[in-house]
């Protein structure tokens, strides 16, 4: 399997999923750029791989993010794999309470969606034209298992809706853009052992694990190994569509 780009841009890159995919690819020797709002998890991985680098910003700063992820995507050196790996789920409310779609202000579902939907269009508006320049360009969207079930009880409306905008925007980017040799495509990740799992009681997450076929929770290398096939010589004529990573917690069509 050979991955022809080398320069690989990760938004989210610091947190645990956008971490196992910058490793995946800086053990293969491409060049990795993290962007992320706190990018001090990412110390350990520079310090590791000299390929790593990282930008430290709010991405839903859509000026900043036009200033220094448009200048990078402006020359020679233009990212060539962009992974839209951000995501925000923020689960109770100010009193501690599960967010109800009747209690939610409209300030806080927008605050959210910018994260998981606005953000991602912007990074696709930014690198797509020197892609399409290049004549070639990989897209991986990573949006959620939970766009398709509800999110279970657990996830909160804004996540759901802000993923499933997320595949919907997969096939129109997709469409879009093939005749360019540019392939875009989504993840699904199921119940995957990060930070962002944690913000409920243990018994939650080993109950899903209960309940997954293969009797586990997902490891962040489990959708790195994912993102690599998408990008890869192997996945060449795959565009539009969705992976489910999720140990088949989820089955549908």
């Amino acid at each position: 399997m050979e991955i022809q780009a080398n320069r690989i841009l990760i938004t989210g890159g610091c947190g645990g999923i956008g971490l196992g995919i910058g490793e995946y690819f800086a053990r293969i020797g491409k060049q990795v750029t993290l962007v992320d709002r706190n990018t001090a998890p990412a110390a350990d991985l520079m310090r590791r791989f000299n390929t790593v680098r990282c930008i430290e910003i709010d991405i839903t700063d859509y000026a900043a993010v036009d200033e220094r992820i448009g200048a990078l995507a402006s020359d020679d050196e233009a990212p060539q794999v962009l992974v839209n790996g951000a995501g925000w789920s923020p689960k109770y409310d100010p009193q501690g309470q599960p967010w109800k779609p009747w209690t939610m202000p409209m300030s806080h579902w927008q605050d959210v969606m910018a994260v998981n939907i606005d953000a991602a269009f912007n990074l696709c508006r930014l690198l797509l034209p020197s892609m399409i320049k290049a004549n070639y360009g990989r897209i991986v969207n990573i949006a959620s298992v939970a766009a398709h079930t509800g999110g279970g009880g657990v996830a909160p409306v804004h996540y759901v809706t802000g993923k499933a905008a997320l595949q919907g925007m997969t096939k129109a980017i997709a469409g879009s853009v093939g005749q360019y040799n540019i392939t875009v495509n989504a993840i699904n990740p199921g119940r995957i052992d990060t930070q962002m799992i944690r913000d409920v009681p243990d018994e939650v997450n080993q109950g899903y694990a209960a309940r997954i076929p293969l009797k586990r929770l997902g490891t962040p290398a489990d959708i790195a190994h994912a993102v690599a096939y998408l990008c890869s010589d192997h996945a060449d004529y795959l565009t539009g569509t969705q992976i489910e990573v999720n140990g088949g917690l989820y089955m549908g069509s």
